[in-house]
């Protein structure tokens, strides 16, 4: 926790500063880290390649998430995308991608006795899913604060920040019903997926929390097995059997099932 308190200290120091701190967007250390975040995010979205993202992490770096938690250690966060790449079709397309926000990178060196010794950068980004015809369509926004160290002349990150998930707005109005805390208790556990691999169902607050490596979104309860996200038009459907009560979760897109995760 002195850490965390210590990290949130920077950040808020460097947010109150001048704007003379941020670095122009046509410096040599912007146009650096804006080229490290580029190659960060192709190697983890569209190349699979842990090596280079492992290449861009300090050891001890540490990762927190709004809605994910806290990862500690770099070996601990690149694990399950060790194994997803592992389970990837290298001919299939990739799932979800990422897409910097245009003008919100920011850079703010960090210097001691007028040496730099690491950066702040902070941007937005958002993400997309492929739907069932194999388009993408838009998914979660998020906002993420990186501290760059320069260790004997190279670039690493050792603390990175994940925060204000929120999915982008959908014309959706259908209406929510509450459905008993059995109900929901039934549903919860770990399902498998084709296309995104592990997904977590767990109650929240009269609702259920889906998430996966890449997002989170809130289901509501449409009826007593199937359940909507308000951002977007897809629709999730738990199927039960007498036996051994619930199987899998449908996922449902424009009256389509367009994947469906067992229940492990």
């Amino acid at each position: 926790m002195k850490n965390l308190r210590y990290l949130f200290g920077i950040l808020t120091l460097c947010m109150v500063s001048s704007t003379q701190a941020q670095e122009p967007a046509t410096s040599e250390l912007y146009l650096l880290l804006k080229s490290k975040d580029s190659l960060l995010f192709d190697a983890a979205f569209n190349r699979c390649d842990v090596e280079t993202m492992e290449s861009l992490f300090t050891e001890d770096f540490e990762f927190y998430h709004d809605r994910g938690g806290f990862t500690d250690g770099r070996e601990a966060f690149l694990k399950p995308t060790r194994e997803n790449c592992e389970k990837r079709e290298p001919s299939a397309p990739q799932y979800s991608k990422r897409i910097l926000i245009d003008g919100s990178l920011e850079v703010y060196p960090l210097k001691k006795d007028g040496e730099i010794y690491g950066a702040i950068q902070h941007g937005v980004h958002r993400f997309e899913f492929l739907n069932e015809k194999n388009e993408y369509q838009k998914g979660d926004i998020a906002k993420f604060t990186h501290v760059w160290m320069l260790i004997d002349g190279e670039w690493k990150i050792k603390r990175e920040l994940s925060y204000d998930h929120h999915l982008m707005e959908s014309e959706d109005t259908t209406e929510a019903i509450t459905v008993s805390e059995e109900i929901l208790d039934s549903y919860e556990g770990n399902y498998t997926s084709p296309q995104v691999g592990t997904v977590q169902i767990k109650k929240d607050n009269g609702t259920l929390l889906l998430v996966t490596e890449r997002m989170q979104a809130t289901l509501f309860a449409k009826t007593t097995d199937t359940f909507f996200m308000k951002e977007r038009p897809v629709q999730f459907k738990f199927i039960v059997s007498s036996n051994v009560g619930v199987e899998k979760m449908q996922i449902i897109e424009n009256e389509k099932v367009v994947d469906e995760a067992q229940r492990e």
